[in-house]
């Protein structure tokens, strides 16, 4: 047997319901004195970001609040942040969020070590240096931002969604609370959690999946298919906040070390062009990307199915899109806004993100991605 050289990444983790109460003790060890708190005025009204600052001020420490991160953040939005927090010479950058806050929070920390803008180190490992610590704690279960060495921005000039990938951006802690969800809305609830779905699919099947990550990727389909329509029709249930934020620490693992593939490539112009949120790009290509994978993986897709816990005879597919109408997620493009004189300009720009690609397990030209693309249309 002859395995491929594979490397394995991963944050130091602390799970526990109430473990983000403990956040003080960790910034403390980390010997911050200057903290940079990143999130959005959604969790302000919601009390998080008051409740966040009063655990952080047991580690005596002075804290500067930033809270106008965006949705889908732009490259300008962090670089507002940026010039923020070197002006108030923060040495550490706690993130609480979704994905946008969580990513915004990394590259303002490597920022804050770095010299330069942003747009200079768009690409793989252009950051020279790490920067300060940060600590991140998801508010959803969903991006794994928390876990990953990657951010994602939205780039106006260009009208796409464009990546900051390095290893110095890995978190100094992933601080997971189940607590910190309570309060997500459904509708987000049922995008970022069919998003880290997504995760664990994706990199289980892809070319990069290896011995480490593999059996995490299935950990994190069992998790996830179990409590992401409980989490959804009932918010305030804990176990299933608690179910889902482990099923999405597990996909995330995966992510980090085996990455996305063709969903991800295929969701990035909609996001670009059409502003249509991550999770939600996502999500409603997933079902569609698998259907024209599905014949070169029958075997893959037969583990899936049943660690999914799928009835005899129900096709990964036929589970996923069942899973959608379950949970809301809308079942065509059309219903978000796209129109079929997109999907050329769609398919020029989903074939040259090659990062993703090239780690599909069944090569895909321009033709089968815009006949995708007209199926999920």
């Amino acid at each position: 047997m002859t395995i491929q050289t594979f490397s394995f990444l991963a944050p130091p983790v602390v799970f526990g319901v109430k473990s983000a109460e403990n956040i003080g003790e960790h910034i403390t060890r980390l010997g911050a004195r200057h903290v940079l708190v990143v999130s959005d005025r959604g969790l302000e009204k919601a009390g998080l970001v008051d409740q966040l600052c009063g655990w952080i001020r047991k580690a005596n420490v002075a804290i500067r609040p930033y809270l106008d991160i965006e949705p889908e953040p732009s490259i300008h939005s962090v670089r507002a942040c940026v010039d923020f927090a070197r002006q108030a010479g923060c040495d550490l950058v706690v993130g609480m969020g979704g994905g946008s806050a969580m990513d915004s929070a990394k590259v303002v920390a490597a920022m804050l070590g770095n010299d330069g803008d942003i747009m200079d180190y768009l690409g793989l490992n252009k950051i020279p240096h790490k920067g300060v610590p940060t600590i991140l704690l998801p508010t959803t279960a969903g991006t794994g931002s928390e876990i990953g060495r990657g951010s994602l921005f939205y780039v106006p000039e260009r009208q796409s969604k464009e990546a900051v990938f390095s290893s110095y951006m890995l978190t100094d802690l992933a601080l997971i609370d189940p607590v910190l969800a309570l309060s997500a809305p459904a509708s987000v609830t049922a995008s970022s959690g069919l998003d880290a779905l997504c995760h664990a699919l994706e990199s289980y099947t892809g070319r990069a999946a290896n011995p480490l990550s593999m059996p995490f990727a299935e950990l994190g389909i069992k998790w996830i298919s179990k409590w992401l329509a409980p989490a959804v029709a009932e918010g305030r249930n804990l176990e299933a906040r608690e179910g889902m934020a482990l099923g999405c620490l597990y996909a995330s693992v995966a992510l980090a070390n085996a990455n996305t593939h063709a969903v991800h490539a295929l969701a990035y112009p909609l996001q670009g062009k059409n502003r249509i949120v991550h999770g939600k790009a996502n999500s409603v290509l997933l079902p569609y990307v698998f259907k024209a994978l599905a014949p070169a993986l029958a075997e893959k897709f037969a583990e899936m199915a049943d660690w999914m816990n799928l009835a005899p005879g129900v096709s990964l597919v036929e589970g996923i899109t069942h899973l959608s109408e379950q949970i809301g997620i809308p079942a065509r493009m059309s219903a978000l806004g796209v129109t079929a004189s997109q999907l050329e300009d769609f398919t020029q720009e989903a074939v040259q993100i090659r990062r993703l690609l090239d780690n599909c397990p069944v090569p895909l030209d321009g033709a089968q991605i815009q006949a995708i693309y007209q199926d999920a249309l």
